[in-house]
């Protein structure tokens, strides 16, 4: 039914203007919808059975695009080699460890970009690591974190003194483009780590316990397989795109 046709007649204004009459009251007629396609709010459920367990802590708004900065880490066999042996190590925590799919390190916060915003941000990030020079990355210790909920606990391998440097000094430059779409920074006291193996719930205490044990077997391991791995771009995921940028 065309939308002209729920257009009600309320007389003619100069006959009642005329007359001096008040308009008389009309009752609109409902309109018929059930010809009309309606397209239904998206209400997006996450399933904790298809992703081992794992919850997403981002909450799933439509329209908005969850976002981050990071050094991508080669998959590289020295290091699959370690998270083996860690994984062997951890056997005595008595819950199912997971290996982290995407090795990387965190230069940013997750934080929300509109559509609209996607270009203009990285290319703001482009032209802020056009003059930054590539480094190169390497770690000298085991730790444990649990994220913010308590829903995961991640075993990681925190970056050396040198490294830090150059990732600190990144989230500064990362931090600037944040600023100007008001956006909020990194951390003030970033700990730069790489998540390696993950458990689902917070089971810190119990590898905390075992946290000598692992970093002998990060040392024993780092005698053997001395490998210089070199940054040369940084990544950004913005929702299911993802964007790389080339470093000095």
């Amino acid at each position: 039914m065309s939308g002209l046709s729920y257009l009600c007649d309320y007389g003619d204004s100069e006959e009642s203007d005329t007359e001096n009459t008040k308009p008389k009251k009309v009752k609109l007629r409902t309109p018929d919808l059930s010809g009309v396609a309606l397209i239904p709010i998206e209400n997006h459920v996450d399933d904790p059975e298809l992703h081992d367990g794992r919850y997403r802590t981002f909450p799933h708004v439509r329209g908005n695009w969850a976002s981050y900065a990071y050094f991508k880490y080669p998959r590289e066999t020295s290091l699959l080699n370690l998270i083996d042996k860690l994984q062997v190590a951890l056997a005595s925590v008595g819950e199912v460890s997971h290996k982290c799919d995407d090795l990387h390190i965190s230069i940013s916060k997750t934080v929300v970009l509109k559509y609209h915003m996607i270009t203009t941000f990285t290319e703001s990030l482009r032209e802020a690591f056009a003059k930054f020079e590539s480094f190169e990355l390497s770690f000298d210790s085991v730790d444990v974190y649990v994220n913010e909920d308590n829903s995961r606990t991640f075993i990681a391998l925190k970056a050396d003194f040198f490294s830090n440097k150059f990732l600190l000094k990144s989230t500064q430059i990362v931090d600037e483009v944040l600023a100007a779409f008001s956006l909020p920074k990194y951390y003030d006291d970033p700990s730069f780590h790489m998540s390696i193996i993950w458990f689902n719930g917070d089971c810190k205490q119990k590898i905390l316990e075992l946290i000598e044990k692992l970093n002998k077997t990060l040392s024993k391991h780092t005698e053997n397989n001395r490998e210089i791995v070199l940054i040369h771009k940084v990544h950004c995921k913005i929702g299911n795109k993802y964007f790389q940028f080339q470093l000095d």
